[in-house]
């Protein structure tokens, strides 16, 4: 193996390198060959750029896919809003001319994703938020409003967070501005803090009105990043149940918006937005 075909897409600016495995062993050689290095691919001077790497599988049930994630730091993610949708749109433009599909279901460490196909919107069923704490996981141990939550002081800022996890975990700030505030300083901090023993995503939110919420990403193993879905649906969890949105936000991020609807804690939370090919290539194996 001395190249790698790949395509190239972003969902609201997040970009992921696409290795479609499905009718190859490469998967299989990158796990045990190592030839393959997640960082080198990511690498936005040396390599392909990107936030993260998507293999492609075969199912391992009746499904239509099997998704593995990686951060451009190396590290596995168990899931990616974003990605996902990167990966169903993929998986349209692969079938275009075949046959259509409006449903596709999808494999991830956490757990099958349903997404549905409509005229280029991709709407993802992400499952139900976790606010038990072990499972998030956190050792916040106080709760307001059900979600784990405590007063965080670092670097001369001083805020209430909330945990949640939507099979990766998260820690929202509802700032007034949060244009003021250092994201490459505090990011960092915050992902590695003592309380979330697995690292965690950061988001900065700020309340534009009950239908509208701004939010700066800082991912874990990939820094900040112009978007992220699964952070968009923890930020509207959070917000409506501290009463402070309406069950459907628009989650403006800095690569472009989301749709999140989710009220009922039975309910899984449906999050809406589109994905773009940007290029496809051939990248040679050192």
């Amino acid at each position: 193996m001395n190249n790698i075909i790949f395509e190239k897409y972003h969902g609201n600016g997040n970009d992921f390198i696409i290795i479609d495995s499905r009718n190859s062993n490469i998967y299989k050689k990158f796990l045990s060959d190592k030839k393959i290095d997640i960082k080198n691919l990511c690498d936005r001077q040396f390599g392909i750029g990107g936030d993260g790497v998507i293999f492609i599988l075969e199912p391992d049930r009746n499904n239509y896919a099997k998704m593995i994630i990686y951060n451009s730091d190396g590290s596995e993610a168990q899931m990616c809003g974003n990605g996902i949708r990167c990966l169903v749109q993929y998986l349209h433009n692969f079938n275009k001319g075949s046959y259509s599909v409006s449903e596709y279901r999808i494999e991830t460490k956490a757990g099958i994703k349903i997404a549905q196909y409509n005229n280029g919107e991709i709407t993802v069923k992400m499952g139900k938020p976790i606010l038990e704490t072990k499972s998030i996981p956190t050792k916040i141990d106080t709760k307001i409003n059900s979600i784990p939550s405590c007063l965080f002081k670092e670097k001369n800022f001083e805020q209430q967070g909330y945990a949640v996890g939507m099979g990766n975990p998260h820690l929202i700030f509802f700032l007034q501005d949060i244009t003021k505030i250092s994201l490459s300083l505090l990011g960092p901090v915050f992902e590695k803090h003592e309380l979330f023993p697995e690292k965690t995503n950061v988001h900065f939110s700020q309340i534009i009105n009950r239908d509208n919420i701004n939010v700066r990403v800082w991912e874990r193993g990939a820094g900040a990043t112009l978007a992220c879905g699964t952070g968009a649906c923890a930020v509207h969890v959070a917000a409506y149940k501290l009463g402070l949105c309406n069950s459907k936000t628009v989650i403006n991020l800095p690569g472009g918006n989301l749709i999140i609807n989710w009220s009922r804690s039975e309910d899984e939370i449906l999050m809406t937005g589109n994905a773009k090919k940007v290029f496809s290539g051939t990248y040679i194996l050192k």
